[in-house]
């Protein structure tokens, strides 16, 4: 399994860069999974054509836990996975803390063979600098 975060300021094209990647990976046959790690939850919707999906957080806030990919994923363009990890309740909570619970398990699930993270920049948070980034993931990339 392979894990490839990108990340960079806002507003530059860190989601539309990771749906092209995702996009040309599967045109060559390979196992994707999108994970969107923006608390607005909208960097799969390319892929899905518009489509918005319930995040891993909210499903998990309402179920209480999650047993099948069904209840989270979707899938689009390719046959790519895609998940929005989403963010905690405003004012409550690290955004970091759920994207963490989210790849833990989607890993666990056995959910991908190469998965691509899009983050949101967020100055001085811990979760989004380049060592932490490097140590959770294989690839981290700055756009």
């Amino acid at each position: 399994m392979r894990q490839v975060a990108i990340y960079g300021k806002g507003g530059i094209g860190k989601s539309t860069t990771t749906q092209n990647l995702t996009a040309g990976l599967a045109e060559l046959g390979k196992k994707i999974m999108v994970v969107g790690c923006d608390p607005k939850a909208d960097s799969t919707r390319l892929l899905l054509n518009g489509l918005a999906q319930k995040t891993v957080l909210d499903t998990l806030r309402e179920e209480g836990e999650v047993d099948d990919l069904s209840q989270i994923e979707k899938v689009g363009f390719g046959g790519i996975r895609c998940v929005e990890s989403g963010g905690p309740e405003p004012g409550v909570g690290c955004a970091g803390r759920g994207i963490i619970t989210s790849i833990g398990m989607l890993e666990d699930l056995g959910a991908y063979e190469i998965l691509f993270c899009s983050f949101a920049h967020v100055e001085n948070r811990t979760f989004y600098k380049t060592a932490h980034l490097s140590s959770c993931f294989s690839k981290a990339f700055t756009i």
